[in-house]
C-alpha cells in the first residue's frame, strides 16, 4: 500500500469500479449502477477504468426518454 493510501490504516483500503448504465434510474438505482471488479491497489483500479474506457470509447450508448 503506498504512502498516500495509509489515512486510516487501521481499515483495508478497497477500490470498486463501478459501472453507470445512463440514463440513471432514479426510482430504481440498482438496475442502473454495477460493481465491476474491486481491487486492493488504488494503481491498479485506476488501470481497469483506463482499460475499460478505451475499450469502451467507440460505443454510443442510445438515450432513453
Amino acid at each position: 500500500m503506498g504512502k498516500s493510501e495509509t489515512t486510516h490504516s487501521k481499515f483495508r483500503h478497497l477500490y470498486a469500479v463501478l459501472r453507470i448504465d445512463l440514463p440513471v434510474n432514479a426510482d430504481s438505482l440498482e438496475n442502473s449502477i454495477a460493481v465491476v471488479k474491486v481491487f486492493s491497489s488504488k494503481f491498479a483500479a485506476e488501470q481497469e477504468v483506463s482499460r475499460l474506457n478505451k475499450l469502451n470509447s467507440g460505443i454510443r450508448v442510445p438515450l432513453r426518454g
